[in-house]
């Protein structure tokens, strides 16, 4: 499995969106050839790595998930 970032994986769905928008209907991703683009599927990827990659730039930046607690009256 790589550690490629989402940031990263963000990027290349963008691109791919991009070439499927001007016209092309395949595009390569290091060794793999995808044709026949499915725009709504790379919306949706774009949408869940976008999520993702705000996720991970925040914990690098220290402002990660928070914890909560709660207290209940006893």
């Amino acid at each position: 499995m790589t550690t490629e970032t989402y940031t990263a994986r963000l990027a290349k769905v963008r691109e791919a969106i991009d070439k499927l928008l001007s016209g092309s209907q395949s595009w390569r991703f290091g060794d793999r050839q995808y044709t026949r683009a499915d725009l709504g599927t790379l919306e949706r990827m774009e949408r869940r790595y976008a999520k993702m990659a705000a996720r991970e730039q925040a914990a690098a930046a220290g402002r990660g998930t928070r914890n909560r607690v709660r207290y209940f009256g006893w």
